[in-house]
């Protein structure tokens, strides 16, 4: 997981993710394997329960749906939270993949996806998409959840870290279910600056 979206998370977790006294909210991180580092440690710090999905067993991956656009595994309107970095280029029908999101997240849940918009072809095992801003809400209208924000190379100030710029410019999508969720969220603005690295 390179820098740059592991920045991009933790601006999430800071903006959108708010603890709960009474209990632990869930999260499901989509394409959870860890090959070169992941996200659950920074749930796991703010205390929340993390569970990772992917399409094979592994290092951090605690489900393996027998089919992956039909998670019948995963109980409906179970997670407070879903997140995915770096896997939605490598899904060939991302739009079966976000309905089913759609499914398993809380009708008060938010979701962010991170996934490049440039540089060069990395099969893992295919490799099918790069994203920009119009087609992250494409996506997200299509399955009939609210676009909160989008960005490409997205930083929270001018003066943010050098380590949010890479090569990929990561696309992120900020989504949910319900117009209440985002109308709570309809003065934030993750990240207001868009630093695109050329």
């Amino acid at each position: 997981m390179h820098d740059s979206s592991m920045l991009r998370m933790e601006c999430f977790i800071n903006n959108y993710c708010t603890p709960c006294e009474n209990r632990k909210k869930r999260v499901l991180d989509i394409g959870s394997y860890n090959v070169n580092g992941t996200y659950k440690p920074l749930f796991l710090e703010k205390g929340f329960e993390y569970v990772g999905l992917d399409i094979s067993e592994g290092p951090n991956v605690d489900v393996v749906p027998a089919n992956m656009y039909d998670w019948e595994i995963i109980e409906d309107e179970s997670f407070d939270y879903i997140v995915s970095g770096q896997a939605f280029e490598h899904i060939e029908y991302p739009w079966l993949t976000i309905n089913e999101i759609k499914k398993k997240l809380k009708k008060d849940g938010i979701i962010c996806i991170i996934a490049p918009n440039g540089l060069g072809e990395h099969r893992y095992p295919v490799d099918c998409w790069r994203f920009y801003g119009d087609g992250m809400r494409a996506l997200a209208r299509w399955c009939g959840l609210e676009v909160i924000e989008t960005s490409i190379g997205g930083v929270p100030d001018l003066y943010a870290s050098k380590k949010f710029d890479s090569t990929w410019n990561d696309a992120c999508l900020v989504a949910c279910k319900s117009v209440d969720t985002k109308n709570k969220y309809k003065d934030k603005q993750m990240f207001p600056v868009e630093r695109r690295y050329d």
